[in-house]
């Protein structure tokens, strides 16, 4: 398949805001932050491959937080489970960070719509830091509203366990809207509200825009894949 030009805009945005790297600023009690990734999906029968591109911008969309890469491997066991093992490593401004992961996800399917559970464990080497492990938990909604519109509300919270601090961690939910372009392009725009535990039971608030761009290599699959949102 040869690339769009839509397509190859996309990667030179987010290659360019790599280079644009600054010094990660201090939390604040509120921040606007942004999500801008660039997701290849492939796969045939009961697997499907996905590998996200993805740069994080925080200060109120001021300074480059991390940039990732992410590839998922999802067995479509039956109709209604999946399988989901996946690996995403991370570029920080003073260390990086490797994340492997293992999740299972159970569909409830309906003509226009899935409701999508996720259950997942990773485990954070981060670089120089205690490792940590980690549990989440996050339900989405998918409901079809026209031919080429998808609208997803979520919900999800996150649980870790480590040598330096154990607890809660951190929530967010929000709503998003997936335009098909066509059989190969789709564009994902969101809006999520996140709280986070800076380690010392005091949260910290950020307001997250999604950004994102789907390339469909094929979509050849035996059952239909859940639809969910990386968080």
């Amino acid at each position: 398949m040869k690339f769009s030009s839509i397509s190859l805009l996309a990667i030179f945005l987010l290659t360019f805001s790599i280079c644009s790297a600054q010094e990660e600023p201090e939390t604040d009690n509120w921040d606007n932050v942004m999500y801008a990734s660039n997701k290849f999906a492939s796969g045939f029968e009961h697997w499907r491959h996905t590998v996200e591109f993805q740069s994080r911008f925080n200060n109120n969309l001021g300074s480059l937080e991390q940039w990732q890469i992410e590839y998922v491997a999802s067995y479509l066991y039956k109709k209604n489970w999946e399988l989901v093992p996946d690996l995403r490593f991370t570029k920080k401004p003073t260390r990086t960070e490797l994340r492997p992961g293992f999740g299972v996800i159970y569909k409830n399917l309906y003509p226009e719509a899935q409701i999508v559970h996720q259950l997942k464990y990773q485990y954070d080497l981060k670089g120089g830091v205690n490792d940590s492990h980690g549990l989440r938990y996050a339900i989405f909604y998918n409901k079809k509203v026209k031919e080429k519109l998808l609208l997803t509300t979520f919900a999800g919270a996150l649980f870790e366990l480590g040598e330096d601090w154990s607890g809660f961690l951190g929530m967010r939910t929000g709503v998003s809207a997936a335009y098909i372009i066509n059989h190969a392009h789709s564009v994902n725009i969101g809006y999520f509200y996140g709280l986070i535990n800076d380690k010392t039971n005091n949260y910290n608030n950020i307001g997250i825009i999604n950004l994102q761009l789907i390339i469909n290599i094929n979509k050849d699959y035996k059952y239909l894949p859940a639809k969910y949102i990386a968080l």
